[in-house]
């Protein structure tokens, strides 16, 4: 999948919170890679009860190419 796939796809998303698990499916990447990159504050995510969530607004930023 090219890059420009794998953004029209995210910007496709339907729903407007995303798990971890959902994130790292969308993105191609294991859960521990969303995991450390929340730790190192590349992405933005907050906690609902004990599950993290990560807004769509944010998962469409992180995923977009840094130029």
């Amino acid at each position: 999948m090219t890059n420009e796939q794998k953004q029209e796809q995210i910007l496709n998303l339907q729903k407007p919170y995303y798990s971890i698990y959902e994130a790292a499916a969308v993105l191609g990447v294991h859960e521990r890679t969303i995991r450390n990159h929340i730790r190192a504050g590349d992405l933005k995510a907050g906690k609902a009860g004990r599950q993290w969530r990560i807004a769509k607004a944010d998962l469409v930023a992180f995923a977009a190419p840094q130029n």
